[in-house]
């Protein structure tokens, strides 16, 4: 045993030698792992944890089964947009939750805090947001029913941090686990991925630097901006602190690639508190569709009120509406 361990890992060793279920092991070593200082002598005891957290973690598994009920597999889609969150143990996902949300995630110090999907709903103006907060992206483990919620996600905030060791090597590790073990490709700004690979999909992404009131976080954003600006949108942000966040909440509408437009009845005033929200690039058509099913058939024209046109302008069932439209359905 390594001389100068803390306290603390001690009380988590002992925790760990009397825990009788799995769950209860598999916390204490991962306090234990967070805890254990990172140097020479403690290489060997820190991949013996590593080892025994992951025959753990495989024996919950098998346990669990395909056929019984456990975590949930599935996170029933709510709101304008779904958003996962995706990344390294320990690196703000949770704390990112909590401040943009309504959840309640557990934050801690120590890794793979977040055993099951955590959604919340993110408001951005009138509308909401869905928000995901998976179980931590490692070489270690991962857990196999993660691929499926990442793969039916409008849109992935791959979270990294900035004051951690190599903030480039944490994108790479991310991106090939994703890759390798369920063909998922994170991608960029205008980036396509290879749609005659048989199950593979293309995730659009949006890199978030967490923790950038750290030492060197300066230095490692711009290193990252450097490097992966051109094929990725990124943002600063400190979850703890609250910088940024309402540039990431912009952000992350404006590449989901959504609009908001009202409608109103012919004569009276518009509501504002319950938009429709549609692809941008929808048109006339598509709004009186979202309003009701048979106004598609008899619907005759509109008029529309917004930037840069005059008040009340008559279009036509093709016409491409804009964020912010206001919209009179005439049939």
């Amino acid at each position: 045993m390594p001389a100068n361990l803390p306290p603390q890992y001690l009380e988590a060793e002992k925790r760990y030698r009397l825990a009788k279920a799995v769950p209860d092991k598999i916390k204490a070593l991962e306090e234990m792992l967070a805890i254990i200082p990172k140097h020479k002598g403690t290489e060997k005891l820190r991949a013996d944890l590593k080892r025994r957290m992951s025959k753990l973690r495989a024996e919950a598994q098998k346990k669990s089964g395909p056929g019984r009920r456990g975590y949930a597999f599935h996170v029933e889609r709510e709101g304008a947009g779904q958003v996962v969150l995706v990344g390294l143990p320990n690196v703000g996902k949770s704390a990112i939750l909590d401040r943009l949300t309504n959840a309640l995630p557990e934050v801690a110090e120590y890794p793979f805090t977040t055993r099951k999907p955590l959604p919340g709903m993110m408001e951005f103006g009138d509308i909401q947001i869905q928000l995901v907060d998976l179980p931590a992206v490692s070489p270690e483990y991962t857990e196999p029913w993660v691929s499926g919620i990442i793969r039916n996600a409008d849109l992935a905030l791959l979270v990294i941090d900035l004051s951690g060791e190599d903030p480039l090597e944490q994108i790479e590790v991310v991106k090939g686990e994703l890759e390798q073990q369920w063909k998922i490709h994170l991608v960029g700004s205008g980036e396509e991925g290879d749609p005659g690979e048989v199950g593979r999909v293309s995730k659009k992404t949006l890199i978030v630097g967490n923790k950038n009131d750290g030492k060197r976080a300066s230095e490692n954003y711009t290193i990252l901006r450097d490097l992966y600006g051109e094929r990725f949108p990124t943002i600063s942000i400190s979850a703890r602190d609250g910088v940024n966040l309402e540039e990431l909440r912009r952000r992350i509408y404006d590449l989901l690639q959504i609009m908001r437009v009202y409608t109103k009845p012919p004569g009276k005033e518009p509501s504002f508190s319950n938009p429709v929200v549609l692809p941008k690039g929808s048109t006339v058509l598509d709004v009186a569709a979202s309003v009701h099913k048979d106004f598609t058939q008899k619907l005759k024209f509109a008029r529309i009120w917004g930037g840069g046109k005059y008040e009340g302008q008559k279009v036509q069932r093709d016409y491409v509406v804009q964020d912010g439209d206001v919209i009179e359905l005439h049939i």
